[in-house]
Parts: structure tokens; sequence; C-alpha cells
């Protein structure tokens, strides 16, 4: 009995299976955690390294404004928190995208005033710059500035994950008090984009920027099967042939030019000749219910009654009758000694076939002739 009892204490107690497995695994995943630090550091300096080259890059593209960078940094705030990441009297430019979400970069006095020195002396001086209330000048000259930073942000940034669409944004209105700014965004978390750097080419000044957009703008990480499908060349698309279209459907899109007559009358060269600033010439009194519609080669298309709608001069179309005669305001005046074949060539025959159905023609054409219409009226 002794024999034995000595032998069980000494021998120590087996670990089950189990317990040796989730040993592996947590020396496995403790391994693995400075890796997994080590490459969201990288990819967080690859990120503040794309946004300074996008600042440097806008400002000098815009104003040639060199900047330095300094404190960048990527987070989130909800909309509560954001005036505490406001700069002092900052000029608000509100942006938006297509699909209507808002918000917002914030830029510093210090920045706009190297801005107006830059276009107006060349250079940033060294003056502190006034503390006022931004301006709708202000906002101009800075709009141009903010939609080239969105851009460089959204190219620089384009293969990043976790990043907002910046090139999706663009400048639309400007605020000079932040207290309505709560109100325009959307309540939730938003990402926050801070700069603080140092302006001029001797860094005369310290800048801030603060730009915040809704968070639900961010771009999903791709997972490893769309990385693959990616990588793989894309399978080509089937090409549709090209639509057929109809000689109606050319002829359509075609312009034609059309004139309004309102009156027409022979004269022979002596009576042009004496015509002056002030002269009169007689016309009847029923021109107005004779407007004529034509084309450049004097087709009579229509007859109409001339007025006025919107402030132009227009003519009431109505059918045209191929059998009416001409009339009385396109006759030969009685005291013209021209024969009538020199003074008035016979005009090319009405349509007769106007208002029949023509695949070059809508059917419609009646109704359309019936309503107003604007066209110049030639005397």
């Amino acid at each position: 009995m002794t024999g034995i009892t000595d032998k069980t204490q000494a021998d120590p107690p087996e670990k089950p299976s189990g317990s040796v497995l989730l040993g592996m695994i947590a020396a496995r995943a403790a391994m693995r955690a400075p890796e997994q630090n080590e490459i969201q550091r990288l990819s967080e300096k690859d990120s503040e390294r794309a946004a300074a080259i996008a600042l440097g890059r806008a400002a000098e593209r815009t104003h040639g404004l060199p900047l330095f960078s300094g404190t960048i940094r990527f987070s989130t705030m909800s909309v509560p928190e954001m005036p505490e990441f406001l700069p002092e009297r900052p000029l608000l430019a509100i942006v938006e995208d297509r699909s209507g979400r808002i918000g917002f970069v914030a830029l510093c006095p210090n920045l706009l005033a190297s801005m107006i020195e830059m276009q107006a002396l060349g250079r940033v001086t060294s003056r502190p710059a006034q503390i006022r209330r931004p301006t709708r000048t202000d906002a101009v000259i800075s709009a141009e500035f903010v939609n080239a930073l969105l851009e460089e942000l959204g190219r620089e940034l384009s293969g990043q994950s976790e990043t907002a669409n910046y090139a999706d944004f663009r400048y639309v209105a400007y605020l000079d008090d932040p207290r309505p700014l709560s109100l325009m965004l959307e309540d939730g978390n938003m990402i926050r984009l801070s700069y603080g750097f140092r302006i001029g080419s001797g860094g005369q000044r310290d800048g801030q920027i603060l730009i915040g957009l809704p968070s639900d703008m961010v771009q999903p990480q791709p997972s490893p099967r769309q990385k693959l499908t990616q990588l793989s060349p894309p399978e080509p698309e089937p090409v549709a042939p090209p639509p057929t279209k109809t000689l109606a459907e050319a002829v359509h899109k075609t312009p034609i030019a059309l004139c309004g007559v309102l009156y027409r009358r022979s004269m022979t060269l002596k009576a042009i000749r004496a015509l002056q600033p002030g002269s009169l010439l007689p016309m009847p009194n029923d021109i107005i219910d004779q407007v004529r519609v034509e084309t450049a080669s004097g087709q009579l298309l229509a007859r109409g009654r001339l007025g006025e709608k919107n402030g132009y001069r227009a003519i009431k179309l109505q059918p045209i009758d191929s059998a009416s005669p001409e009339g009385p305001a396109f006759a030969q005046p009685a005291e013209s000694t021209v024969p009538d074949t020199a003074q008035n060539p016979d005009p090319p025959p009405p349509l007769g076939d106007l208002n029949q159905p023509d695949p070059f023609r809508q059917s419609s054409t009646e109704d359309d002739l019936a309503q107003p219409a604007t066209r110049s009226a030639g005397t």
C-alpha cells in the first residue's frame, strides 16, 4: 500500500487532449498578434502619407500654396462631438454627393488668409491672420481648393480599405456659423479626417482642416473571394448589335427652316429707290388672318393668324386647304406695270397630302398644326 501511494503522489496528473489543443491555438494567436498590429500600423501610415500627398497637391494646384503636413488623423465622431474638433472661426464648406448625402470641410482662418495673400501678393506673409467672420468672397476663393482636395483624396485613398468616398463629394454652399450645421447633418457617426500643417515656404503659420463625411459612405473591405475575382480577368460581355434605324427616324431629326410670311408686294425699282426712313407701305386690312408658313423654297405648309404668346410674336396655325385660292394678301397691286410672270413667279403648289398618313410624319399632323407655334414674321 505504501509503494502504491508514493507512485500516485509522484506522477503528475495527465492533461486532457482538449486543453493541449486550446493551448496551441492561444500560442499561435499570440505569435500572430504582433504581425497583425504591424500590418495595421503600416496601413495607417500609408493612409496618412496618401492624405498628406493629396493636401499638398490640392494647395499647389489651386493657389500655388506650399504646405508642410504635420499631424494627420483618421477617426470617427458623432454629430454632438463635432464642435470640439472644429477650428476657431472656421469657414464651413458644405459638400454633397449625387445621392444627397451631406458632409463638410472646415478651413481655419490662417489658411483662408494665406490663400488671399497668394492671390494678391504671390507669397505668404508672417503677419497673424485676422480672426473674423468668413464672407461669401472667402467661400468663392476656397471652393476650388475644397473640390481639388476631395478629388485628390479620392485618387490617393482609392486602394485603401475603410476610407470614405471623398471623390464623390463636391462643394455646394458655405456656412459662417457652425450652429446650423448640426441640424443639417444626419444623426450617427461620421468619418473624421483632421489635418495639422504649416503654411508658407518658411512655415509662417499653423493651419487646420477638418473633414467630416457620413459614415455609411465607407468603402467595404473586399473579401478574399472578391480579391481573387478582381485579380482574374473579367469575362467579355456579349456585344449587342447596334439598333437598326429607319429612314423615317433619321428624317424626324433633320432640321428644317420655316418662314412666316405676313405679306408680299411687288414694287418697281423706281419705287424701291424712292424709299426713305419713315416711308409707309400700305397693306391690306386682313393680312393678320392670311399669314403663310412656308419652307425656304416657298412650299406652302399652313396658314394662320398672327398673334402673341409669352411675349413673342406667334402664328396660330390652321389646317391648309389645297383647293383654296390665294388670299388677297398675296394678290398683285393694281398699279403695277411689270408683267405678272416677272413680278411673282408661280409658287410651288401646296402640299395636297399634308393630312394623309405618312411614315415620315407623325399621325397627329392635324392636331399639331392646330397648336400655337412661335415663328418670325417676315415682310
